[in-house]
């Protein structure tokens, strides 16, 4: 199977790639408005799945996709890489019947009967993540900085729990404003106090440096995550997790065996006493559980692997 990879001029990849536009629309910030650049993509992409003879097209660019099918006979899969917001895009993913794979069987719930050609998590590279036995005396949480992440709850729990905590992640920029002004009044004051210790953004060899020695990755995310990827980078270094059961986290965690999976309350007393009995029991898993789950399940060899087979099913008929 020969595959051609439609993306940005500025993706990192190490094949040849044919580029849909310049830069990522997202980096480039004199643009304001996105739209007729997202046209001018599908354009592109329809024009180059003629000339190159595509027999099927991996989407994962979202919603704007479904404008080529009005141009292209070829079948379409798209990989769901957000929740679905709202009604709308139910519909007309329904309407197309869009061919879909979902990254985790949580990420289906509020849309369970569409067309789910497969599911297939997300993989990573497990090499650029070396195991540790040994962790030093620290826990961790990395991701951004925002209210749904779980970071406020975070430094609450590491505070009553008095255990050292370690915050790497990207602070909300003002244009998202909901999340800046949350990281301002709640969360800013709070860090680099007592035995909490912010690291900044954190990539590479500083990031897997940062998992392989932290004693446990606590995440009280507060809401329904299609798929934490920062979990599986987690257990890959040997660092099991404790989090709540929201979203993907039953399936990407194996309760017991790779970390504690905590059922979240209405009540903040019993979440974060039922956490805190977790983070005194965590000496019971077994790093070498939490690196050989992530072998059998989340690289990028058998996400790979899945794909091709969905490819090979629909082409097959």
């Amino acid at each position: 199977m020969k595959f051609f990879f439609l993306v940005t001029g500025d993706s990192k990849v190490s094949c040849k790639l044919i580029p849909i536009i310049e830069k990522a629309l997202w980096v480039n910030k004199k643009i304001k408005d996105h739209a007729p650049y997202y046209a001018l993509e599908m354009i592109t992409i329809s024009k180059m799945a003629e000339k190159l003879k595509l027999d099927i097209l991996h989407d994962h660019l979202g919603p704007w996709s479904l404008t080529l099918y009005g141009q292209l006979k070829i079948p379409i899969i798209h990989t769901l890489h957000v929740p679905f917001k709202g009604k709308d895009r139910i519909w007309v993913y329904k309407k197309l019947n869009a061919k879909l794979v979902s990254i985790s069987f949580a990420q289906r719930k509020p849309a369970p009967n569409l067309n789910y050609v497969a599911n297939v998590y997300n993989g990573i590279d497990i090499s650029s993540f070396p195991f540790n036995k040994k962790p030093k005396n620290y826990f961790i949480w990395v991701g951004e900085l925002s209210q749904r992440k779980g970071i406020l709850e975070v430094i609450q729990i590491a505070k009553k729990a008095k255990i050292t905590l370690y915050i790497g992640g990207r602070i909300p920029p003002p244009q998202q404003r909901e999340d800046h002004q949350f990281f301002k009044k709640f969360i800013e004051k709070k860090l680099n106090k007592g035995k909490i210790r912010y690291l900044g953004e954190l990539s590479g060899k500083k990031l897997s440096f940062y998992y392989r020695n932290a004693i446990a990755f606590l995440y009280p995310l507060q809401w329904e995550e299609p798929f934490g990827l920062t979990m599986v980078e987690s257990m890959a270094s040997g660092t099991p997790v404790i989090a709540f059961a929201r979203g993907s986290v039953p399936e990407v965690v194996k309760d017991r065996g790779t970390g504690f999976v905590i059922k979240p309350y209405k009540k903040r007393k019993q979440n974060f006493d039922d956490f805190i009995s977790a983070i005194e029991n965590i000496s019971a898993i077994k790093r070498e559980n939490c690196r050989e789950w992530v072998e059998k399940n989340f690289t990028k060899e058998k996400m790979a692997k899945e794909y091709e087979r969905v490819y090979y099913r629909i082409l097959n008929g």
